[in-house]
């Protein structure tokens, strides 16, 4: 009877060589559809969003898909009504109305949430079969 001899070292390669196939172009497609996603006014946002490197040597492969924008939180999470003060000047400028206003204190309502990257992730995922978790 004949001998199977199993290169373990060539098998593990060839399942990683896959899973990092498998999460560069799941990862691909997440960050275009949060592109598509997006709110834009500048376009800052949209063109910030990209993806890390897959990690492989753990026991749950993943990758990460972000924006590296300051604001980048507070257009995907909204935030809750505040206030918003000068900091180095007796006053606030901004354009309201075609004029230009003076104000020392502004009461911000707050926005509403709109979370593109979640709902790319929700939609890539769905398409693929994946099940995920959001950090």
């Amino acid at each position: 009877m004949g001998r199977i001899r199993l290169d373990r070292g060539s098998i593990q390669r060839s399942i990683r060589d896959a899973s990092r196939r498998e999460l560069k172009e799941a990862s691909r497609q997440v960050v275009n559809r949060a592109r598509i996603l997006c709110p834009v006014d500048t376009g800052r946002l949209r063109a910030s969003i990209q993806a890390d490197q897959p990690r492989l040597f753990s026991l749950r492969p993943s990758v990460r898909v972000f924006s590296n924008l300051s604001y980048a939180e507070m257009v995907h999470d909204g935030t809750r009504p505040h206030v918003i003060r000068p900091r180095r000047a007796k006053a606030l400028r901004f354009r309201s109305g075609g004029r230009i206003v003076f104000v020392t204190v502004v009461h911000h309502p707050g926005t509403r949430a709109r979370p593109f990257l979640d709902q790319a992730l929700r939609q890539v995922a769905a398409s693929r079969g994946y099940s995920f978790r959001i950090d």
